[in-house]
């Protein structure tokens, strides 16, 4: 964990404005979770790119930080990685 990561991706869906899960055939389980403190998220299926780190998804720690809201959208990252965005472009 730690790691940097940028990605260009599909976004799958939308949780909260700071949380949206992305979708593209490379990754490991085939979506990742991206959390961002920027303005709001993008809509499916809109195109992102997210550069970022790569950090281990703790809905009880990341909660206050990222206004996550119920803990039930987020049972299947639980644990697992998730990506810190610190850039995110919508691609046209």
């Amino acid at each position: 964990m730690g790691d940097r990561l940028t990605l260009t991706a599909t976004v799958d869906r939308v949780i909260t404005d700071t949380a949206f899960v992305v979708r593209d055939a490379d990754l490991t389980d085939g979506t990742l979770l991206v959390l961002t403190t920027g303005p709001s998220a993008p809509a499916p299926p809109q195109l992102v790119t997210v550069r970022g780190t790569v950090i281990r998804f703790s809905h009880r720690d990341l909660s206050d930080r990222y206004r996550l809201g119920s803990p039930g959208p987020y049972r299947a990252f639980e644990g697992g990685r998730a990506l810190v965005a610190q850039e995110l472009t919508v691609r046209e």
